[in-house]
């Protein structure tokens, strides 16, 4: 197959912190490319250096200002729709499709959150009003595609037409648990993983704050390690701007806990991530964390006034953390690599063959 995609970003070394739709999206191309598909991906970033897929950059990256990336957006969606994709058999978008022209070629539209969703936990004013001015514009991109992919559940609830559900992967030849679940590699002294931003609804914040307020009083020792979008001075806690894959990887299997507060996710691939590696997960019950660990099942959920706690009980409970971590990794399997480009492979196949039948005129 000659497969397009259409992906706004791609993982990219020089940016300070890459969203998690840029990750499956290049883990996915690369993963179908290496089956012998031809992809190229219509994205505003260069090529990765590890991409096995072609890159046709056809804009600039966003800019900061919200306004101007406002535009911005549109712009982009207004550049796929002049591209010609007359070569390709189908079209895969993960964004921006809002104003393409099909050109008679299957459109699968993936849905990695709901904007509407977005808006109701955005922490400001602008943020919300960001997310709801695209909600009627996701809505048509959806309404456009010939299938629609919701990567949970919680998402399929938000948006009508959604035809399947087909969750987001974890590549399991990076993020996978060393032997004995690292107990030789995991840090002499309690830490404590994030992954996300410091502000908004990741709540990197409340968490940086509740460490220094009930964490490190009790374990004077502890670390709060944080991957965000700024480095943080504070006693205990080491900041990482934009790390590899690798070297994530590394510390997930380093950390005694990983822990994302977020008011919503669409589905959380941090949580996936550690639990891969060995990592227990504590989690606030946000939509993607109640799914992915099933109401608590595979992890720790508490809420905000129980987290410190939660977090503290953990941390002091060695045996607690080997069985959560062993569930992590059985709850790991179901969204292994394989699995979830065997389930997009299909989709393609299978709309490739109903098109290829209705061009013969057998199938009305």
């Amino acid at each position: 197959m000659k497969i397009a995609v259409l992906s706004s970003q791609l993982p990219s070394p020089t940016r300070v912190k890459t969203g998690g739709v840029a990750y499956v999206a290049h883990r996915l191309a690369n993963s179908l490319s290496q089956r012998g598909h031809n992809l190229t991906v219509f994205t505003t970033d260069e090529q990765p250096p590890d991409a096995c897929y072609q890159v046709q950059k056809v804009l600039s990256s966003p800019p900061a200002n919200p306004l101007s990336a406002w535009l911005w957006h549109w712009q982009l969606a207004w550049r796929y729709s002049a591209q010609d994709f007359s070569a390709f058999d189908l079209i895969h978008a993960h964004g921006n499709n809002a104003l393409l022209r099909q050109q008679g070629r299957p459109l699968v539209r993936t849905l990695h959150g709901a904007s509407k969703a977005e808006a109701t936990h955005a922490t400001t004013w602008k943020r919300r009003l960001w997310y709801l001015s695209l909600t009627p514009s996701e809505r048509w991109e959806v309404a456009r595609a010939t299938r629609v992919v919701a990567v949970s559940a919680g998402t399929r609830q938000y948006a009508p037409g959604i035809h399947l559900v087909i969750p987001n992967s974890v590549d399991g030849r990076v993020f996978c648990s060393e032997p004995n679940l690292n107990q030789h590699l995991r840090h002499p002294h309690p830490a404590i993983l994030f992954v996300g931003t410091l502000t908004g609804r990741k709540r990197g914040q409340m968490l940086l704050e509740l460490f220094q307020s009930q964490i490190r009083p009790v374990l004077p020792k502890a670390e709060l390690w944080m991957v965000a979008e700024r480095d943080v001075q504070a006693p205990g806690v080491v900041c990482y701007l934009n790390p590899t894959e690798k070297d994530l990887a590394d510390m997930y299997r380093r950390a005694w806990v990983f822990c994302l507060p977020s008011t919503y996710e669409g589905f959380g691939i941090p949580y996936i991530e550690a639990m891969a590696c060995g990592t227990p997960v504590v989690a606030t019950p946000n939509a993607g964390a109640r799914e992915l660990l099933q109401d608590g099942k595979w992890g720790e959920l508490a809420r905000p006034s129980e987290l410190g706690a939660t977090l503290l009980s953990l941390l002091n409970d060695q045996q607690r953390r080997h069985a959560l971590a062993r569930l992590g990794l059985q709850r790991a399997e179901a969204f292994a690599q394989d699995r979830v480009v065997d389930a997009y492979e299909a989709l393609f196949v299978s709309m490739l063959n109903s098109a290829s039948k209705r061009n013969d005129g057998r199938e009305v």
